[in-house]
């Protein structure tokens, strides 16, 4: 049993740093409309994501949204990090003792719901019975982070079934950026010169410092390579037990240098000198767990060819890929296709590339129709236009649409081929004209 007087050392101070909400960057998970039908909904809010996204910042701006709509006591609230090395010896029963410290020293107004923020809470083995237990209780409102994609939805499933509402956090979108240093832009404000150039001149910084959060506040990329190190080791080598971290380091590197690319087993235990297929699929499956890395498989009617090509891999940021890819040249193209990716995943699409014989970056996925075709270049020139045209083209005519997008770094056009239409367009006005 863990001692009583340490909880309640630990709930007040997790608590100052709760309520302590300096220079918030607004998310759209949580924008308009949107955040009164999650908070009025009775599950259990599950928000997950790689470490360091804004995870439990989010949940900080949700509190104080609800304070600020409903006139809430500033009390009812319970916040517990269960990352805190004080807790070593924490157990799920102890979960219940935790609760009961929690109203032996806040007064609450026991009228009004209690809102539960939990950090990081799948570090404590059972907790999913504890939630369902709370859950029936009928007067907690709960919002419980994780960073661990598997763990959290094995738990899920085996309790609480029809009673979680999920929501996956990213670090920040472009667009997310845009309103944080500049507000809101109407479409408007596309024409004016001022307001594009300093819309360009944000997107150049996204290419290179991504969205984590505290990179965007404090301009300090170089912070990328602790985060990284603690996604591999806390969230794969201890939770794993994996003895050494080397191949899965290199694994990383080569797959953080080859975004974009279909990537076999094969392929990748070649390129990385690991012997054993198994390993490698093993570790790739942890690193997209923790939401480091995504896949997509390649789009067909056939689920076999599905399941036998490569799928391509996309990481979680720009700035990450800067600190961690090798390669010999920038590479644009391919950081733009990943930023377009990411967008697309924001919001919410099923994702695919097309390859037959000429390759189509992305089939975008929605409600089982296929919805958009997109191919992502730096650029429209006399070196790749033909090419870049050509993969767009055929996945437009295997698909029969007739509507196609290329993004590109800046170029804008309309070109119009054998009765169809691609639109060419930069890919920071696509994401904010969305």
């Amino acid at each position: 049993m863990i001692n009583r007087n340490l909880l309640k050392e630990l709930i007040l101070s997790q608590r100052k740093i709760f309520l302590n909400v300096v220079n918030p960057i607004e998310r759209e998970v949580i924008s308009g409309s949107l955040f009164n039908k999650i908070n009025a909904l009775k599950e259990a809010i599950v928000i997950t994501g790689v470490r360091r996204s804004g995870k439990s910042f989010l949940m900080r701006l949700i509190w104080k949204k609800i304070r600020t709509k409903t006139g809430i006591s500033k009390e009812n609230f319970l916040y517990f990090n269960f990352e805190d090395e004080k807790l070593l010896n924490f157990s799920a029963t102890d979960l219940a003792v935790l609760v009961e410290c929690f109203y032996e020293i806040i007064e609450v107004d026991k009228k009004s719901k209690v809102y539960l923020f939990f950090d990081e809470i799948q570090n404590i083995a059972g907790w999913e019975k504890f939630i369902n237990r709370l859950l029936e209780d009928g007067r907690y409102k709960i919002y419980i982070t994780g960073s661990n994609a598997r763990l959290l939805s094995k738990e899920i499933g085996t309790a609480l079934t029809g009673r979680n509402y999920p929501i996956n956090l990213f670090p920040l979108s472009f667009s997310e950026l845009v309103n944080y240093k500049l507000g809101k832009i109407t479409a408007s404000g596309f024409y004016e010169r001022d307001i594009r150039i300093k819309i360009k001149k944000i997107f150049a910084e996204y290419l290179e410092n991504g969205g984590f959060p505290e990179v965007v506040i404090n301009q300090f990329r170089p912070i990328l390579q602790e985060y990284l190190k603690n996604i591999v080791y806390r969230d794969i080598v201890l939770r794993r037990g994996i003895k050494s971290e080397i191949n899965l380091r290199e694994i990383v590197s080569f797959i953080s240098s080859n975004i974009g690319v279909p990537l076999s087993y094969h392929n990748i235990a070649k390129m990385t000198g690991i012997k054993s297929i198994m390993t490698v699929k093993n570790y790739v499956s942890y690193l997209l767990d923790a939401y480091l890395f995504f896949s997509i498989p390649m789009h067909s009617p056939s689920l076999k060819k599905q399941i036998y090509n490569p799928d391509k891999l996309y990481l979680i940021d720009a700035g990450m890929y800067q600190e961690v890819a090798v390669t010999s040249s920038p590479n644009t193209g391919r950081l733009l296709e990943n930023i377009v990716f990411l967008e697309l995943k924001n919001r919410g699409k099923e994702i695919f590339y097309f390859s037959d014989k000429k390759e189509c970056d992305f089939v975008v996925i929605s409600k089982r129709k296929i919805e958009s075709l997109i191919q992502v270049t730096d650029h429209l020139g006399a070196d790749n236009r033909q090419r870049e045209i050509a993969g767009l083209l055929a996945a437009m005519k295997k698909y029969d649409l007739f509507d196609g997008l290329i993004l590109t770094n800046g170029d804008e056009d309309e070109i119009r081929i054998e009765n169809r239409v691609i639109l060419v367009k930069p890919i920071w006005k696509w994401i904010l004209g969305h």
